[in-house]
Parts: structure tokens; sequence; C-alpha cells
């Protein structure tokens, strides 16, 4: 795989004592490659040598995971949710039971089945597959991953 420049280097340098590769150079690098790749095979490809290169890259890594931008595979590697058919957004509740799935992405409502509802709260930021179009043309989702919460305390009675 040839070795190309981050665009983003200088304003990383400006930010960071020891820089590592921007957010926007790693999804490229990503893209690029065609699939998913662990943390070491990434640290090998972007030259990082260094503990604390290593070290700031897997924080990197964890970050977009949060953001939504990478997700944490079963077989521990790093891969885009854009490839993965995923959709990144936040979780509303309604009155029967069910939820229904918003992002800016997507202006059809995705449902979310009551069982899926238990996994998460209102407001909560999840990532989402498609799962199935029903009869009526509603889509239904599954979560597959709950990036932010948004209940911190839950108290019981």
């Amino acid at each position: 795989m040839k070795k190309k420049a981050d665009p983003f280097a200088s304003r990383e340098a400006e930010n960071y004592e020891n820089p590592i590769p921007s957010r926007e150079f790693i999804l490229q690098h990503l893209a690029d490659r065609g699939g998913p790749a662990t943390h070491a095979v990434l640290c090998h490809e972007l030259s990082m040598l260094s503990d604390d290169q290593i070290e700031a890259l897997r924080r990197r890594l964890r970050a977009m995971e949060r953001d939504g931008q990478l997700i944490f595979t079963r077989k521990r590697s790093y891969g885009l949710v854009d490839k993965m058919d995923l959709l990144c957004g936040y979780v509303g509740y309604q009155k029967d039971g069910f939820g229904i799935f918003k992002t800016d992405q997507c202006l059809d409502p995705i449902y979310l089945s009551p069982r899926q509802m238990r996994m998460v709260f209102d407001g909560d930021k999840v990532l989402v597959r498609v799962s199935e179009v029903d009869g009526r043309g509603k889509r239904e989702g599954v979560i597959v991953e709950v990036l932010e919460q948004n209940t911190k305390l839950v108290k019981s009675i």
C-alpha cells in the first residue's frame, strides 16, 4: 500500500506535542484499503512506532468509535460505519413501547421493536442496521451498538 501524506498534519502538529494522523486521514486510509483493520495493522500502515504514538492512535480510534465514525467489529478490527450499512442517530420512545430511530442522513424514520428498545433510553445515540421492510413499507432496524447514553442515573421505587 502506498504511503500518503496527511493533508491535515500541520493542524495536528499545532494541537499536539506528538502528532498522529488526523481523523480525516484515518477514514480515508480505511476507505482506500477496502476493509477493516486491527489496531496493530493500522499502527504498522501509518508508521506509528513509539509507545506514545501507538497509545495516541488507540485513543483516537476509540474517540472515532464513540463519535460514530468507526465501529469496532467482532474480529477486533476497526471498520467504516458507512461501508457496513450502518446509520448513526438518536432513538426516540413512543407510547406503545416501540421506538423511532432518526438521523440526519435519512428522512424516513426507522422503527425499533419494543424488544430493541429494552437496550436503550430515549435520546441515546446508537448505530442501527436496517433489518427489513414490512408489507406497508415501514423500515425496521436492529440496534448494533449504543454509542452514547442519554440517561446517567436510573432510580427504582
